[in-house]
């Protein structure tokens, strides 16, 4: 075959090749696809460049060889990614992305996912999707990783969370972005986080995104969504909560509002605790134990009060609960690891048994405590837990401790009296 031939029959292989590979890739023909050479898209009237072989890669990054991306001629808002899949591998795929990802980027959130969508597989929208992140955040890889986000909500979850804090897509576009997480979880809290932008606006539209989450995924879901909102403004998510008729959104939500009031100011909260439902078991026991818990770490007399005079039991005891919780019945000790596992005091509580009788220091190493029947009990041997749980007990009972203070040579016993923990404002 003499050169002449052979060259006509290399470019006739080469027509047919790419215009094969276009059509299976579902991308639009591209008339004068020669390099130098004005181009006219047949799919669009107001075509950009063709995008040339030239063109298609930026080079790549310092510091890293990767191989050549395929060849994509392209013109218009023809899919960029169409090639992808033809890259057998991971390195090359990223090459690839690399080149066009800019161009994607700028053709704006919607064009640019609706071709990610295309793509035939999870692995390579993820990586689409995250190239698209960085190129919109200008955030590299590991700053995103550390960040949190894509662990938490994934690649799309992540990426809607940004376009839509940056208002570069709608409230419902990102909501289909979180309804893709495969994680039930992430997926309701995703959804709160995108109800709460829409809230204001448009709060039926913003409950309405609870539907189709299972029945704790929903309880999380209004939950996130009233503590977001009473964070900056505890009425406003007051407001949303009464505007729902699904009576279990509704007494998540005003649990989680007063979860809110009880961290910043917990007599208000108590005050509100009325608002929860009578009908809502549940929901006024877990709201009166958070209330009583916040209250009872920083004022412990008014929060017993307030929990005695509770009407319900339930509450009344959820309350009782959160108050052992911030301020058992006990000596008065918080306790930690040391060296060896050994428990260590770290602190006394003012004017609790260990506070009041000079027996305890902090830096004392406790090496037994006395169990049930009088037996001493190895510190080491038991959980933290566990010996916590030792050491407390019913009011005006004793218990007694093997204790070594620094340097000293042999331990001691020290036996204190248990008392209730009374917790008093700085």
């Amino acid at each position: 075959m003499n050169p002449g031939a052979a060259i006509i029959v290399f470019l006739s292989l080469a027509a047919v090749l790419l215009f094969g590979s276009l059509a299976y890739f579902g991308a639009e023909p591209v008339a004068g696809v020669a390099q130098g050479r004005a181009t006219e898209s047949v799919a669009t009237a107001s075509a950009e460049p063709a995008i040339d072989d030239a063109d298609t890669f930026d080079g790549p990054r310092p510091g890293r060889e990767r191989p050549a991306p395929p060849s994509l001629r392209l013109a218009g808002e023809g899919n960029l990614l169409a090639g992808l899949a033809a890259v057998g591998d991971g390195r090359g795929r990223e090459a690839y992305l690399d080149g066009v990802v800019r161009r994607l980027a700028a053709l704006g959130p919607e064009v640019a996912l609706a071709q990610v969508q295309q793509l035939p597989d999870a692995e390579m929208r993820d990586m689409a999707m995250l190239a698209l992140l960085q190129e919109w955040s200008g955030v590299s890889t590991l700053e995103l990783i550390r960040s949190g986000d894509i662990w938490r909500f994934g690649t799309s979850g992540a990426l809607g969370l940004h376009l839509l804090e940056k208002g570069m897509i709608t409230p419902d576009r990102a909501a289909e972005l979180a309804r893709s997480s495969t994680d039930a979880n992430r997926r309701s809290e995703l959804l709160a986080r995108v109800a709460t932008s829409m809230a204001a606006s448009d709060p039926a539209a913003a409950l309405a995104l609870a539907d189709g989450l299972g029945g704790r995924e929903r309880q999380r879901f209004a939950e996130r969504v009233a503590t977001d909102l009473a964070g900056r403004s505890p009425e406003a998510a007051r407001q949303l909560a009464s505007q729902t008729a699904d009576p279990g959104l509704r007494d998540a939500m005003l649990t989680g509002i007063l979860a809110v009031e009880a961290s910043s100011d917990p007599a208000a909260a108590a005050r509100n605790f009325a608002s929860m439902p009578p009908e809502s078991r549940d929901g006024r026991a877990r709201a009166a134990r958070t209330i009583a818990q916040e209250w009872a770490a920083n004022d412990t007399v008014p929060a017993m009060q307030w929990a005695s005079g509770l009407e319900d039991e339930g509450s009344r005891q959820a309350a009782q609960q959160g108050i052992q919780a911030a301020a058992p019945v006990g000596i008065g000790a918080r306790l930690g690891r040391g060296d060896g596992g050994v428990p260590v005091l770290e602190a006394v509580v003012p004017g609790s048994p260990a506070g009041a009788s000079g027996q305890l220091q902090p830096g004392d190493a406790i090496l037994a405590v006395s169990g049930p029947n009088g037996s001493w009990v190895d510190a080491r041997s038991v959980r933290m837990g566990e010996l916590i749980g030792m050491i407390r007990g019913e009011p005006n009972t004793q218990v007694s401790l093997q204790v070594q203070s620094p340097g000293q040579a042999a331990p001691r016993t020290v036996t204190l009296g248990r008392q209730q923990i009374i917790n008093r404002p700085q």
